[in-house]
């Protein structure tokens, strides 16, 4: 599912919904850049904002549902003059990994690096991700 809106002459929004899985998860991120480009962002902004969204689509993806089981990830994405936000939904509980492993549980923190504004939240009906990016902020030296 996808749509854009455009109340009042505002820019679209961009709404998405598709399963929780990774190939979708990477569906969901070209379409993002692509909203962001046509947008006209800033190139330095869309790098951060493909990169800390598709981290939080993957987790979702990764950690919401339990194994064999089928969910569903949205993405929201709006902007105004001065700020880009973006949420990723899921649907499932926190799953977390049966073992340790050293290589993962980057994602959150990289999400926290790339967004100028980032929040996890917990929820009885899933877990919400919220990323802002100020446009005003000058990104050249990141």
């Amino acid at each position: 599912m996808c749509s854009a809106s455009n109340p009042d002459g505002d820019p679209p929004a961009l709404h998405l919904r598709r399963p929780a899985r990774l190939d979708d998860a990477s569906l969901l991120r070209y379409v993002l850049t692509d909203w962001a480009r046509g947008r006209g962002l800033p190139d330095e902004l869309i790098g951060d904002l493909e990169l800390a969204v598709y981290e939080a689509l993957v987790n979702a993806a990764e950690h919401a549902y339990p194994e064999g089981t089928t969910g569903t990830l949205d993405l929201h994405a709006h902007h105004d003059e001065r700020t880009v936000q973006v949420t990723v939904t899921d649907h499932g509980r926190w799953r977390p990994h049966a073992a340790p492993d050293p290589r993962r549980g980057r994602g959150l923190p990289l999400i926290q690096l790339l967004s100028d504004h980032a929040e996890v939240t917990p929820t009885g009906q899933g877990t919400v991700i919220t990323m802002a990016w100020q446009l005003t902020r000058d990104r050249s030296s990141s």
